[in-house]
């Protein structure tokens, strides 16, 4: 394997992202990106922040692409996740909310730059028949960055039971990764010296102009097959602010939020091989495939969170008090927090809970792009495609944490809001799972109407859900 060949380059973005994204997943998976469950709030507004600014970014960074190339977008979008590290670890001295907020703008920026380079070594490296094992290998590797990421916080603390957020090491630890992983980007190769085994070079993607991009993705609202997507697209990301935060952060000390959120990222790839393997039985037609492909994910669903249910009645805010600037805020003691080592019995159910959390959501989101890919064979629709879903996902991403710290929410905002909380976090739940399951049923009409069974061949359509997938990532 030579320097030059694509998939040395492809391995190198993997292990850029694996020190990048990977981390911030690692952060972000152990809940409120590792604050103590009383700063939620912060966590909550850097993520709306952070939303708003990844949706914008991702509209008009290819065209960047054009212009700069990706080393420079991965080297200068990497440095952000480091930036926004660095934010927490300031708030966790002098509680600057401002810095958070900034830099969680500046994230939203480079992780649209980031995945965009990511998207284009993706999609333009690999031979027509080397789509899949190109992606399965960055998916591998990237993924692992949020599995060992967890373990950072789980063997710095591991000794500090009563710890309910990340500690100084911790954040510095993450930070040098990322630094590592963003410099790495000057290990790529630029795109005219790359070639592949038979001599040629890789075909370099090319965007729109920034008014093309926007326009083309605007465009697609007046497709009848997106519209009943939208309910889907817009809660990929939305179930993100209720697991990582009322359910890991808000409920478990530090070394077991690590803990759960390691196990959520193997889910994660477990769940998509072997869904993966389900939506690419040859022995069945692809309509055929699309529609027990959405009985299963409907039932999986449905029997996850009839458990998210029941756990959920357990926790949640339970009354407010004053903090030492007497403004009214949750209340930390009304909070159960198990620990995987002094409540083992308890723990255990909320961790398969969690664990199943993961599986869901790499179904949930497989599904998307598996639905997208069967829709079209022409690359360049794909592409928008994924842009359309990116940019209705990070809506979402916007409005779930102004339901998380209203009076019906997990993490009821400071003042009036936690005074007047009612139903112990209930009615965010409700919320996520009736948005969830409307996704559900937007897509029955398009697995029933839409998808047809082509002449293409099996391993044609599945490069090309393959093609289309290389944005499906966590900032």
């Amino acid at each position: 394997m030579k320097y030059s060949d694509p998939i040395t380059q492809v391995i190198i973005v993997g292990l850029i992202c694996f020190c990048c994204p990977g981390m911030f997943n690692a952060l972000n998976g152990a809940g409120s990106y590792g604050l103590s469950p009383e700063d939620s709030d912060v966590g909550n507004k850097a993520s709306t922040a952070l939303s708003c600014m990844f949706a914008f970014s991702s509209l008009f960074a290819g065209a960047l692409f054009n212009i700069f190339g990706h080393r420079v977008l991965l080297i200068l979008g990497g440095l952000t996740y480091t930036l926004y590290v660095a934010s927490y670890l300031t708030y966790y001295y002098i509680q600057s909310l401002a810095f958070v907020v900034v830099s969680s703008c500046l994230l939203g920026i480079g992780a649209g730059w980031l995945w965009t380079a990511q998207g284009a070594v993706m999609m333009g490296y690999p031979e027509e028949g080397e789509k899949g094992r190109f992606f399965s290998i960055f998916w591998t590797i990237f993924n692992c960055g949020g599995v060992i990421g967890n373990i950072i916080p789980l063997a710095i603390q591991w000794n500090d039971e009563k710890a309910t957020g990340a500690s100084t090491a911790s954040y510095a630890a993450f930070m040098t990764l990322m630094t590592l992983g963003a410099l790495g980007s000057i290990a790529l190769l630029p795109t005219n010296k790359v070639f592949r085994k038979d001599g040629s070079p890789v075909v370099k993607v090319a965007y729109a102009n920034p008014t093309g991009e926007f326009l083309a993705v605007i465009k697609l609202f007046a497709d009848w097959r997106m519209l009943c997507l939208v309910p889907m697209f817009f809660s990929s990301n939305w179930f993100y602010t209720y697991q990582f935060n009322a359910v890991n952060a808000f409920n478990f000390s530090i070394r077991t939020r690590s803990m759960n959120s390691m196990f959520y990222w193997l889910a994660q790839i477990f769940g998509s091989i072997l869904y993966g393997s389900f939506l690419d039985k040859k022995e069945w037609s692809r309509t055929t495939r699309a529609r027990y492909g959405l009985i299963l994910l409907a039932g999986v669903l449905a029997a996850t969170y009839a458990g998210g249910f029941i756990f959920q009645s357990k926790i949640g805010p339970k009354g407010w008090v004053y903090d030492k600037h007497g403004v009214p805020v949750k209340d930390p003691a009304s909070w159960v927090i198990y620990d995987l080592v002094n409540d083992t019995s308890k723990w255990i159910g909320p961790f398969f809970l969690y664990f199943m959390y993961g599986i869901t959501d790499a179904m949930y989101q497989g599904f998307s792009y598996w639905v997208m890919g069967a829709l079209t064979n022409d690359t360049n629709t794909a592409a928008k495609y994924a842009g359309f879903y990116k940019f209705v996902q990070n809506l979402g991403g916007i409005l779930a944490p102004i339901v998380q710290t209203s009076t019906i929410g997990n993490g009821p905002s400071n003042g009036d809001n936690a005074i007047n909380a009612h139903g112990q976090g209930m009615g965010e739940l409700i919320i996520c799972v009736v948005l969830i399951f409307a996704g559900v049923l937007g897509a029955v009409p398009v697995c029933w109407k839409a998808i047809k069974d082509t002449t293409v061949e099996e391993g044609e359509v599945s490069s090309e859900k393959t093609e289309i997938a290389y944005d499906d990532v966590k900032a």
